[in-house]
């Protein structure tokens, strides 16, 4: 035959490949090297046979790999973590139905007897899915082209069950492959991704390009195509990381589809001989995905990301391992400790480094005491025009959603412009504090304030308002409960408590008074949209502290509360409410004080006998009255 087509990668593809012959399809392919073995000079000579014969036995040798070692059972399939936005009726549906189908039948033949062939028979046989392949991938057309995660799927069933399909099937899925990725390599860098998520943009631009280089590895002009997809995911992973590895938080809605395609590809550069990293972003990557473990809960679910087709769990432990994080690292026993842990029996894991992080740059903040299923962690983002805050204490969920406000202003509403950034971070062994803030209009600046403490069970939130001429403020702050959540608003005093199976939190907001009373303005409430909602005002003042403590200790979820606000005074003379506040909360033997000077003053002021010079101080007095600070912020 004489050939008047050549398949390269990187070349124009022409049209009429749909049409031609197995044989004549195979005897245009140019190879990047002299032919040599069963599948080249199969292809050569057109002689389907022996090109099967070669095309089984290398898909033989990566199946082989790939059954191997601890995560064959989650990386087999991985393909198929990605499947949760499919439509059920499309042909990509059809696609992952018939995989899951070839996934059930035995991938080598045993001996048994017929009572037990007729007990558990597969649904469908290898003849029956070879056939359903085939009759799959003759809808695919020049008008209809096989999709990137199509392809992708192919590969995949290529990689892991090709050796076991009908001759016909496997050379029309291996020559629908090659078409496909070919057309996707001519066209790929003029394509126009602008409106997909990054995570599909990774998956398309990156993956796919990088594991059918993998595949078609013999080839001519598929090293560029192979190292265009490298690149593109290396561009992808340092442009949404910071340089310590925290992802950016525009995209925790979808990281873990973020994190699949990394992992995925990842692990089949290590099965392919491949390494996907250089040494600069292996060390990024590794610290990526103890950056996100460390926002794993005790359920297995990462902080602000909703769970999809996979569990966070499964999708770490996979992603831990193929990054090289030691086994004996902290995180490794944790999501193993994790996936082993009977009910009710707690574990906890010794780790010397502090696993607390801040990133002005990803706009988000993580917080954590320790290693366990009983830890304390408060996640905390604010790259969109409202904060997103989870808190999860003891294990247990509490809080998780947009941390939403109101404000009004001498009746009229006042807004800002959803520019947050952090003015303070501050990480020690006593806790962890973030500060953030926004300007609104008038004049008005809203701060926050979040404080977790390392050795106790308790977390500060507030809000700070502040203006430059006195009015009457009238503030609401919003924070979304956990929907397991349930809540009961104590009927003599301001105090509110939130339980879940196994936790009780005591919620005290301490810029109210104790005692209800009809003439004093503010309330704490829950309502029917699991939102607490806590309001304070004040009238001619330039600034409103809106505090608020919630307290999970178990020690102390039966014993008596009292709070009040405290005198604050400089140089003998009393500040006003909007100069500086000062707040004490007693629970049982214990007690805190919550100090903010909202205007700077020229002296040290004094509150309950404490002289500072600080703009915040968080800290609990021991058995002597001597405060034992948490937090000094200057």
């Amino acid at each position: 035959m004489e050939k008047t087509m050549s398949i390269e990668f990187g070349q124009a593809v022409p049209q009429q490949l749909f049409t031609v012959s197995d044989e004549e399809f195979l005897q245009s392919i140019q190879w990047k090297s002299k032919p040599t073995g069963d599948l080249m000079k199969g292809a050569q000579s057109g002689d389907l046979g022996r090109f099967c014969k070669g095309l089984s036995a290398n898909l033989k040798s990566i199946a082989k790999l790939k059954r191997s070692g601890k995560l064959a059972a989650e990386m087999q399939w991985s393909t198929l973590w990605t499947d949760d936005s499919v439509d059920e009726t499309c042909r990509t549906s059809d696609l992952i139905n018939l995989i899951r189908s070839a996934r059930k039948l035995p991938v080598q033949l045993k001996k048994s007897s017929k009572a037990s062939q007729r007990k558990k028979a597969p649904e469908l046989s290898w003849d029956e899915i070879s056939r359903l392949l085939v009759g799959w991938v003759d809808q695919i057309s020049a008008a209809d082209p096989l999709q990137p995660f199509e392809l992708l799927l192919l590969i995949e069933l290529l990689e892991n069950l090709g050796y076991r399909l009908a001759p016909a099937a496997l050379i029309s899925v291996w020559r629908t492959c090659l078409y496909s990725a070919m057309t996707l390599c001519f066209k790929l860098e003029e394509t126009d991704f602008s409106e997909l998520p990054e995570d599909q943009v990774a998956l398309i631009s990156g993956e796919v390009p990088w594991r059918a280089g993998l595949l078609f590895s013999d080839i001519s002009g598929v090293k560029n195509f192979r190292q265009l997809g490298q690149q593109n995911l290396r561009d992808s992973f340092f442009d949404r990381t910071d340089n310590d590895g925290t992802p950016h938080a525009d995209f925790f809605a979808r990281l873990d589809y973020w994190l699949m395609t990394l992992t995925r590809a990842t692990c089949a550069g290590q099965i392919w001989g491949k390494n996907l990293w250089d040494g600069e972003a292996l060390d990024r990557f590794q610290l990526s995905v103890e950056k996100i473990i460390a926002a794993c809960d005790a359920s297995g679910q990462i902080a602000l990301c909703p769970t999809h087709t996979v569990s966070h769990l499964e999708l770490l432990s996979a992603a831990a391992q193929i990054a090289g994080l030691q086994s004996r690292s902290a995180e490794r026993l944790y999501l193993k400790s994790l996936q082993t842990v009977k009910k009710r029996s707690g574990f906890f894991i010794q780790s010397e480094e502090c696993v607390s992080t801040q990133s002005d740059w990803a706009a988000y903040a993580l917080m954590r005491n320790y290693w366990s299923d009983t830890s304390n962690l408060l996640v905390v983002s604010w790259n969109a025009e409202i904060p997103v805050v989870s808190l999860t204490a003891m294990g247990k969920l509490l809080f998780q959603g947009a941390w939403d406000f109101s404000l009004t202003v001498n009746g009229e509403i006042v807004t800002g412009d959803g520019e947050w950034c952090c003015v303070c971070w501050n990480t020690d062994e006593d806790a962890d504090y973030l500060e953030l803030q926004m300007d609104l209009d008038s004049g008005f600046r809203l701060e926050r304030q979040l404080l977790l403490p390392r050795n106790q069970h308790f977390a500060f939130l507030s809000d700070i308002v502040t203006g430059t001429e006195a009015a009457s403020i009238e503030y609401r702050s919003i924070l979304p409960v956990a929907a397991e959540v349930t809540g009961m608003v104590d009927s003599e005093t301001h105090e509110l408590t939130l339980k879940s199976k196994g936790l009780t939190a005591r919620i005290f907001p301490i810029g109210l008074p104790q005692e209800r009373d009809f003439f004093q303005p503010g309330s704490l409430t829950f309502n029917e949209q699991h939102q607490l909602i806590l309001q304070q005002q004040v009238s001619e003042a330039t600034a409103l502290y809106v505090p608020l403590i919630i307290d999970w200790e178990p020690d102390l979820k039966r014993k008596a509360a009292d709070w009040s606000r405290l005198t604050v005074s400089e140089s003998g003379k009393i500040s006003s409410r909007d100069e500086a506040a000062g707040h004490r909360l007693r629970i049982g033997a214990h007690q805190l004080l919550v100090y903010r000077s909202l205007k700077k003053a020229e002296h040290a002021r004094a509150v309950l006998g404490h002289h500072t010079s600080y703009e915040s101080v968080i800290g609990r007095f021991d058995t002597n009255g001597e405060l034992n600070p948490l937090l000094f912020v200057e």
